[in-house]
């Protein structure tokens, strides 16, 4: 199950924004920390922000490729006790043909340990190592499907404007105009989450319908927020923040809190060569069956 919920991260952070985008959202300001300067807010009415959208979203679709850093902070509680765990991202994308090559490091403070996770997907097939099993993981062809899919959800810059348009006019986002970027902001809770999950389950196969169902049933949405900034003469995605609030019950019956903030910095665009899965990789990698892996778990 180590898989099934690792797999999960990547599926559940755009499925949670994509969420936030279409529900009910309250404007807010995120302080920034390490910015200082005065900022001044852009109105619907001067359609600005209409303009600063239409431009980032042109741009970012007409990438060829970028990479991305993601660092991650995550308080988890639970019977009287805290962990806390820090991880740091790095992933490469190419757009034609799509695939990404990423690497990850976690450090669980409490428990001083380091997990090391490396993925590549590619027209070869999606695989993944983890340290502490110390061995590659090939996924179904089934489930590669579903992440072209999803992929090609989340890089759609057609739907990407509508949902950005809807808030706007229903005065829910907020935009400021900073030293070399604009900053737009959203706060807002998921009662949508398990209705737009199902939307997505429905076109999924492979035993991964049954994996995102099986999660999200013992999950409960609290709070997310988010800031992204946008680059003010290239309208390029500089960076993109997330704060997310959210308890579950774990397998032994027992409630947990989390609570997490997540800082993702874009660049190298147009910069990527051709991502491949190494021969090292193809040959050591061991296929998982998820629907076994689901049965053994129900049994």
């Amino acid at each position: 199950m180590k898989y099934k919920f690792g797999f999960f991260i990547l599926l559940i952070i755009p499925i949670l924004n994509a969420c936030n985008d279409d529900e009910n959202s309250e404007e807010m300001n995120i302080q920034n920390d390490n910015n200082d300067e005065q900022h001044h807010e852009i109105t619907e009415e001067d359609n600005n922000l209409t303009a600063i959208l239409e431009q980032s979203i042109e741009t970012m679709s007409n990438l060829d490729s970028f990479a991305v850093t993601m660092t991650s902070k995550q308080e988890i509680a639970f019977d009287d006790e805290t962990s806390r765990t820090e991880s740091i991202t790095e992933t490469s994308v190419t757009y034609d043909p799509f695939a990404y090559h990423e690497e990850t490091t976690i450090v669980t403070e409490d428990r001083d340990e380091e997990m090391n996770i490396e993925s590549y997907f590619t027209d070869d097939g999606f695989y993944s190592y983890e340290s502490s099993l110390d061995e590659w993981a090939k996924f179904p062809e089934e489930l590669e499907g579903d992440i072209r899919e999803l992929s090609a959800q989340q890089q759609d810059p057609e739907r990407l404007l509508e949902i950005l348009m809807a808030q706007m006019d229903d005065g829910t986002m907020a935009a400021e105009d900073g030293q070399g970027h604009y900053a737009i902001t959203v706060e807002g809770d998921t009662e949508g989450l398990q209705e737009v999950s199902a939307t997505l389950t429905d076109t999924m196969d492979g035993g991964m319908d049954m994996v995102l169902e099986d999660i999200l049933s013992v999950a409960d949405i609290n709070d997310i927020t988010y800031e992204i900034l946008i680059d003010r003469e290239s309208y390029a995605f500089q960076e993109f923040n997330t704060q997310i609030d959210m308890d579950f019950e774990a397998e032994e019956g027992q409630n947990v809190a989390s609570r997490q903030t997540i800082t993702t910095s874009y660049g190298s665009f147009n910069e990527i060569d051709e991502i491949n899965v190494p021969d090292h990789v193809e040959s050591a990698a061991e296929e998982i069956d998820f629907q076994l892996d689901l049965a053994e778990e129900n049994s």
